[in-house]
């Protein structure tokens, strides 16, 4: 949300004084990320002061006001605006500092919409802070070896820790404290959902989940006209397209379109959602913006670590709906985990797909050295806790959060609400099951069942098998050196082994154990 440098010796010396919509201490200072969606606010004391920018609500009052300053506050009003802003019900970074011997604390919201990496840099006691972490890569070479082995054998963990030692990530309700002398980071805690509960009508519930779903989208300051749908084919894009039709009156729809071997009825769902919104729809083809498999990327593309596989195509659409003047993104990232199954409850405990993962794993295990696999079966100690909003879901925003602010575009992931996912965690699991909820919602908004149950969703599987095989020469020459290899955590030849099975095979589980690979051996270079 915000781009930022500090020093703790002009926090001590110099009066923070805006310019325009940024903020200078001495040779420090504070850039936040410019959108209508945001607002900020400087508020100073004789001895202390504040930053923030958040998410704008739909207020009356906030139209128009995206950067306000107070100066020579009483101490009482400074503590009131402070609390009201660590209470903000949307997404939100605060930057306060104190005169007195230079102190520094940087606070995060729950969303984690356009989260901020921060490096601490001890020599000069400054921070760094970048809502793009490629920002920060000059300032560390070093890479996290463990934290690569761990992502290589196909685990995923939200956490401050990244893969380049000394950037780390200002996760969801985190704060980082910072002194003439010590450096201090905290988690935070975050309240977890509330417990499933019986007696809700089917009426009754539906009512409800609307009710909820709407508020959280009209709560968002939405202009006519500048919205737009990331709409797939799925039940969670779908339902988020009709809640945003509803609460923004115009909206514009796009999607990416595999082929019809990997999702037989995607445009036909998609062609039904599309026939009850009544609006503009940008369709990408995924066979004409396939991945770009390369393991030696310019600097000027340079990418983190955990970055979208599908980016090509996800930009194209980005692209055509930024062409159309919208300015907000909605997409359904965080339906999957909206209604999950509590510990005990029926579950699908040996299903396709968990079987699958466990052979991805052993072939991914099958790539490291000795020294790779003991580090890869460490215990991973640095998971942020556990909340109401999912791990997996505040890092599918963190996929998408960077490329879409370099566009100018803010997104909107009102399925990871934390509104909504309270709500949906008290519904029977009836409601839960097979996200049904989503289904009867949905259903009293088409003419047609859209999605019976068991239907056959999109699938992406078969993108990546043929990408890796169009570019495996290329691919096979520029693994005539191995980053991986040299830091002694892969074998070259196994590397060589598995591309050369993906090729003649195409499976998805020795693609999936592949890409991870790919994808980290590619940052490493960037580091090297």
């Amino acid at each position: 949300m915000l781009k930022a440098y500090l020093r703790i010796r002009d926090l001590a010396l110099f009066n923070p004084v805006a310019n325009g919509s940024s903020v200078s201490i001495g040779d420090s200072y504070i850039r936040p990320f410019n959108h209508q969606s945001l607002e900020s606010s400087l508020i100073k004391t004789s001895e202390q002061w504040f930053f923030v920018i958040r998410e704008r609500l739909r207020s009356e009052d906030h139209l128009g006001v995206t950067f306000a300053v107070a100066t020579n506050v009483s101490d009482d009003y400074f503590r009131r605006c402070y609390q009201e802003n660590l209470n903000w019900p949307l997404d939100f970074i605060i930057i306060e500092a104190a005169r007195s011997g230079g102190r520094l604390r940087v606070r995060a919201g729950l969303l984690g919409s356009l989260p901020i990496y921060f490096c601490v840099e001890e020599r000069t006691r400054s921070v760094a802070l970048s809502w793009d972490s490629v920002d920060l890569m000059r300032e560390s070479r070093a890479i996290d070896a463990e934290l690569i082995a761990h992502h290589l054998t196909m685990k995923t963990y939200y956490s401050a820790r990244q893969a380049c030692l000394g950037v780390n990530l200002l996760t969801a309700g985190a704060s980082l404290y910072v002194d003439t002398s010590d450096t201090l980071f905290e988690y935070g805690s975050r309240p977890s959902p509330s417990y499933a509960c019986a007696g809700l009508t089917t009426i009754e519930a539906l009512r409800q989940f609307n009710q909820l779903l709407s508020e959280v989208v009209v709560s968002r300051p939405i202009k006519l006209g500048e919205s737009a749908a990331e709409l797939s084919g799925g039940m969670d894009s779908a339902s988020v397209a009709m809640a945003v039709r509803e609460g923004a009156g115009s909206l514009t729809c796009g999607g990416i379109l595999l082929d019809a071997e990997s999702s037989p009825k995607q445009s036909d769902r998609r062609n039904s959602i599309l026939a009850a919104l009544n609006c503009r729809d940008h369709a990408i083809e995924m066979n004409d913006h396939m991945p770009a498999i390369d393991l030696n990327l310019d600097s000027k593309h340079h990418l983190p670590l955990v970055s979208e596989y599908y980016l090509e195509a996800f930009e194209a659409l980005w692209g055509r709906f930024r062409n159309e003047g919208c300015k907000i993104i909605w997409s359904g990232i965080g339906g999957d985990e909206l209604f999950f199954r509590y510990s005990g409850e029926e579950d699908e405990a040996d299903s396709p797909s968990s079987r699958c993962f466990e052979v991805a794993v052993g072939l991914a295990e099958g790539l490291l050295t000795r020294r790779g696999l003991d580090a890869a079966r460490s215990t991973f100690l640095f998971s942020a806790p556990l909340g109401v909003t999912a791990a997996t879901t505040l890092l599918g925003k963190l996929c998408h959060a960077r490329p879409l602010a370099k566009r100018g575009l803010w997104p909107i992931t009102p399925l990871g609400d934390p509104r909504l996912i309270n709500f949906s965690a008290t519904l029977p699991l009836e409601f839960r099951a097979d996200k049904h909820m989503l289904r009867l919602y949905l259903r009293n908004r088409t003419d047609a069942e859209v999605f019976p149950r068991d239907y056959t969703k999109e699938s992406f599987e078969l993108v990546l098998p043929r990408a890796i095989a169009a570019r495996a020469d290329t691919l096979a020459f520029q693994l005539n050196t191995c980053a991986l290899a040299d830091l002694g955590l892969v074998s070259r030849e196994s590397v060589m082994t598995l591309l050369n099975e993906v090729v003649t095979k195409g499976t998805f589980v020795a693609t999936s154990a592949l890409a991870r690979f790919i994808w980290a051996e590619r940052f490493a270079r960037q580091l090297g």
